[in-house]
């Protein structure tokens, strides 16, 4: 059921910002739902929470933005691994200090990392054959950052990422003597340590003229892994590698764009 996990003290909340905020445009809503049907409740509410007081909060100094992009994740230091990909997703801020500097705290609940064609955790060779596995990580990324303005639209930012483990998987991948193809996954989350801590380096420019003004930034970020990753270290160990490329949308006024805003 689409409204299963949500509370009722949410969804009577949402009947009634959306009723009494009647400057929520069609487009607006529609987006809404799209981000109810492709998303958890974690990642509907934090784009509803953005797409309601976003425009209505933003201010020269303060602002909502809402990121999609892509995760290039890797494990570096197991024996053997190869990149996986992943949808990112979250929202940030923006906070200016002056016109070179700001805060750009973000929540990120969608940051899927990981490997693939790793050895295995458990081996499933006596069962399947042409057996592979990768290893599935799911992580709610905390960056704050400081941002530094090169140039009124070239910046580049960095500071602290904080990733907290919500799941951990092997999936191990082959065929059964039938020659049925299966997958078999494992809960690997014990294996793992709940927190991370990683160093983000990232470069962006803004897109003034899009989006009727409000602009659009593209941001390229890598992080630098500085904590281990595993507890198991009979199985290896990796501080991960992880490259993002991605879209910000922010909320801000037009006006604020053509003064140099952002």
């Amino acid at each position: 059921m689409l409204m299963q996990g949500y509370g009722p003290g949410f969804i009577a909340l949402t009947c009634m910002l959306i009723s009494q905020h009647s400057s929520i445009n069609m487009k607006k809503l529609f987006a809404f739902s799209l981000a109810f049907l492709c998303y958890t409740s974690t990642h509907a509410q934090a784009a509803l929470l953005a797409l309601i007081f976003g425009d209505k909060i933003a201010s020269e100094k303060f602002h909502l933005s809402v990121d999609v992009g892509l995760n290039i994740a890797s494990m570096p230091g197991l024996e053997q691994q190869k990149a996986t990909y992943g949808t990112y997703f979250g929202l940030g801020t923006y906070i200016k200090i002056n016109d070179k500097w700001a805060l750009t705290p973000e929540f990120k609940p969608l940051s899927p990392r990981g490997a693939k064609k790793v050895l295995p955790m458990t081996d499933y060779s006596g069962t399947l054959t042409d057996v592979t596995y990768n290893i599935s990580l799911k992580y709610i990324d905390v960056p704050l950052l400081v941002q530094y303005k090169i140039t009124p639209k070239l910046f580049v930012s960095t500071g602290p990422q904080f990733s907290f483990l919500t799941k951990a998987r092997q999936v191990a991948k082959g065929n059964l003597p039938s020659g049925t193809s299966v997958d078999i996954e494992e809960v690997t989350t014990g294996r793992f340590n709940s927190i991370n801590f990683a160093v983000p380096i990232e470069v962006g420019y803004m897109v003034s003229n899009a989006r009727k003004g409000k602009g659009l930034d593209v941001k390229i970020r890598y992080n630098i892994g500085v904590t281990d990753m595993m507890k198991d270290y009979a199985y290896g160990n990796s501080k991960g590698s992880t490259f993002q490329i991605f879209l910000s949308f922010p909320f801000i006024a037009p006006q604020e764009d053509g003064k140099g805003g952002k």
